[in-house]
């Protein structure tokens, strides 16, 4: 991987995790889009997981008198047995077909809650298995599926701090699973390691960035400059799988 690629994949990553530090969640599937104008999808996927699995870790390390494990827990149980399952789809899928269902999701996954607002009931403790399963399975073929997810933590904790800690310890259970499946399937070369340093660094950094100076700008001006920004890359990514 050249030196160019690393600098740009560490800027990729500070920028990304900076503007979850001010929204709380979506940077992650920003950085998948990103790492795909680099990478193919079967190794931008474990290389998102390896710099994910520190962004998320360290929030959950600040947050962890807030995590409310009665949901982290279930919500996490299933989501390695669901991606094994899930994973010779990701071997035999053709790159074009990763890409455009990548895209699709990013772009769904953006402007379907702003076009909604439907209120979401907490699932149960076996609601949360259920979704442990479905989110452990589409992890593994579009990569990123955070932003998927919110809803169903905004209504089962009791309080912000308690929804961002236990989001962020269910995020980690997920990006660590897809690592171990994309591990032992040999989909994750050594030589992206440089990157995925590059990234891990530009994750602590933004994120310290982003809580000191992106919280003095006005939310609704970021939120139209994210919207703008991953509906650009999402449309290019798709229009770029279908050519």
């Amino acid at each position: 991987m050249d030196p160019l690629t690393v600098v740009l994949v560490g800027i990729g990553a500070l920028a990304t995790s900076a503007l979850t530090a001010v929204l709380g969640f979506g940077g992650g599937m920003v950085l998948l889009a990103i790492l795909l104008f680099f990478v193919d999808p079967l190794v931008a996927i474990p290389l998102h997981a390896a710099i994910q699995v520190v962004s998320n870790g360290t929030r959950t390390v600040i947050r962890r008198h807030d995590v409310e494990w009665s949901i982290a827990v279930p919500a996490s149980a299933l989501m390695l047995p669901a991606g094994a399952l899930a994973m010779p789809l990701v071997v035999r899928a053709p790159e074009a077909l990763l890409q455009g269902a990548i895209a699709v999701t990013v772009l769904l996954a953006t402007w379907v809650p702003e076009r909604t607002s439907l209120e979401l009931a907490a699932p149960s403790r076996r609601g949360w298995l259920g979704v442990s399963a479905v989110i452990g399975a589409l992890n593994v073929v579009v990569g990123a599926t955070g932003a998927l997810q919110p809803p169903l933590f905004r209504a089962a904790t009791s309080s912000r701090l308690g929804f961002v800690g236990t989001f962020a310890a269910t995020q980690v259970a997920g990006h660590a699973a897809k690592i171990v499946l994309f591990g032992i399937a040999g989909l994750a070369p050594t030589r992206f390691a440089p990157a995925a340093v590059a990234g891990i660094v530009g994750v602590i950094a933004g994120t310290h960035l982003g809580s000191r100076a992106l919280d003095r700008m006005p939310e609704e001006r970021f939120r139209r400059l994210y919207l703008g920004a991953i509906t650009a890359v999402g449309a290019y990514l798709l229009i770029d799988a279908l050519v």
